[in-house]
């Protein structure tokens, strides 16, 4: 049995007035899903963890049944090392590094990707920061995605509280700067923010190109190193990962998943559709389950564009979603499944994200309507997948 697996990222949303009281997905032209959805298993899936950030790292990881609770080391970053070769020690702490685009003074910050910074530019301003110590390291990766270390310290990863810059845009910046949880973190939690601080002035003494709107640091989502199950221990079969960012790409290693690193795929809205479905189709041939990850409508949705989210969800449904089912029914006909869900809400009124269950639909080749119904309410993510491969 074949299971391909679709998540599109922060794909729900709520009814926008600008398209008249509906939702993005709701007015995207998907006749993909909307003929999958036609004799399929419908439902909405509850993916996110009290306690735990609404974030696709957590709620991911509960849709391949790896309890957060358990398994989550505080953030992505050190997943996105991992998918670097990075290593990262016992005592090590790792930080997503975003060059951001801060209003003047600092006041707050506009735009969390400064203004999709080229990875040329990104690398320039990264090389010519100082840091304070031998112990801290910057790595740059994608953009504006960037990777801090820490080595050695004390300090855990949940003893400092951090603020994802995606989600608090245009807010006062002098609030959301790292903060202590713990005694023990106060001087490691002010070295951080003198640090971020400074950044703005580093950057701004450095001749950089006019078009090049970076021009301060970021840091978020601190974490430790990841240890998770292989998933082939989890369900006794072989899994695949195709994923534009590196996160995904760590989670597959951190789970022992197969993966490659596809060009084009960008993980942001001018990623290459048709790349990740080729390379789908080349990793259903080989593995019993793929998940293809597509973060274009999340994206979209941060910058507040409901048009752009309505095209990257159509351009899901054309390029990845219909071919890969039509090579599923070619080759393996009444013997694969197909789940298409998001991970979590991310709204186009704000740009955030929120926890409301999210929608999905499960296709098992060979049943019958009559066969499916039933009504699947906020079905908790941790027992999703041990229910559908029960089924298959």
């Amino acid at each position: 049995m074949k299971t391909f697996m679709l998540i599109i990222d922060g794909v729900s949303d709520d009814p926008l007035p600008e398209l008249k009281g509906y939702t993005p997905l709701e007015t995207a032209v998907t006749p993909g899903m909307e003929y999958l959805a036609s004799k399929a298993r419908k439902g909405t899936i509850q993916t996110v963890f009290e306690g735990y950030p609404v974030e696709s790292l957590v709620c991911i990881m509960g849709l391949l049944g790896y309890d957060p609770r358990k398994y989550y080391p505080c953030g992505r970053a050190s997943f996105e090392a991992m998918a670097r070769g990075i290593g990262v020690g016992e005592n090590d702490l790792v930080f997503r590094c975003n060059i951001i685009k801060a209003a003047k003074n600092r006041e707050y910050i506009a735009d969390f990707t400064a203004g999709m910074i080229s990875d040329a530019c990104a690398k320039n301003i990264l090389s010519e920061i100082n840091l304070p110590s031998p112990a801290w390291e910057l790595y740059p990766g994608q953009s504006y995605r960037n990777l801090m270390l820490v080595r050695q310290t004390p300090v855990k990863a949940n003893e400092i509280k951090f603020f994802e810059p995606h989600m608090h845009q245009c807010e006062p910046l002098e609030n959301l700067l790292p903060a202590a949880a713990t005694k023990q973190a106060e001087t490691l939690a002010s070295e951080l923010r003198d640090f971020l601080l400074r950044s703005y002035e580093q950057i701004a003494s450095m001749d950089v190109t006019p078009d090049c709107e970076g021009n301060m640091l970021w840091l978020w989502s601190a974490s430790s190193k990841p240890r998770l199950p292989a998933f082939k221990n989890l369900y006794g079969i072989s899994g695949a990962v195709v994923a534009g960012l590196d996160f995904m790409r760590g989670l597959a290693i951190a789970a022992d998943m197969y993966f490659e690193v596809i060009p084009g795929a960008t993980g942001y809205i001018d990623t290459d559709y048709r790349a990740k479905a080729e390379a789908t189709i080349r990793m259903l041939d080989k593995h019993d389950f793929v998940l293809t990850h597509v973060n274009a409508a999340d994206e979209a949705a941060h910058i507040r564009d409901a048009a752009q989210k309505i095209d990257a969800i159509e351009s899901v449904d054309r390029y990845i979603l219909e071919p890969v089912f039509s090579h599923l029914r070619q080759s393996f006909p009444e013997n694969f499944a197909v789940i298409v869900c998001g991970d979590h809400k991310t709204r186009c009124s704000d740009g955030k994200h929120a926890g409301d269950p999210t929608p999905f639909l499960f296709y098992l080749d060979g049943e019958t309507p009559q066969e499916v119904y039933k009504d699947y309410r906020n079905v908790p993510s941790l027992r999703f997948l041990k229910e559908v491969f029960g089924l298959c």
